[in-house]
């Protein structure tokens, strides 16, 4: 009984994380302030020690809530880290 649910729990283990998937989406950006961007659909972008002074650049933001490999990538050169994302 004991292994039936060891499998169980390492099946699903392994399957999870192909049911969360990133949101990746080309969005239009401009800086609010240190580590605060705004996208053109209205939301707010929060970055960690981002120094990209964007005032209409195109980027690519990839997020999926409490994933830690959340960027907004300005070309292939510039990548910042995202922390967070409020629509």
């Amino acid at each position: 009984m004991i292994k039936m649910r060891t499998v169980i729990v390492v099946c699903i283990a392994m399957f999870f994380p192909l049911l969360a998937q990133a949101e990746i989406n080309k969005v239009n950006i401009k800086k609010v302030e240190q580590d605060l961007y705004q996208a053109s659909d209205g939301s707010y972008i929060q970055t960690s020690n981002c120094f990209v002074d964007a005032n209409g650049s195109d980027a690519v933001l990839k997020f999926e809530k409490y994933a830690c490999n959340n960027n907004l990538r300005f070309n292939a050169q510039t990548i910042c880290e995202v922390i967070d994302v409020v629509k």
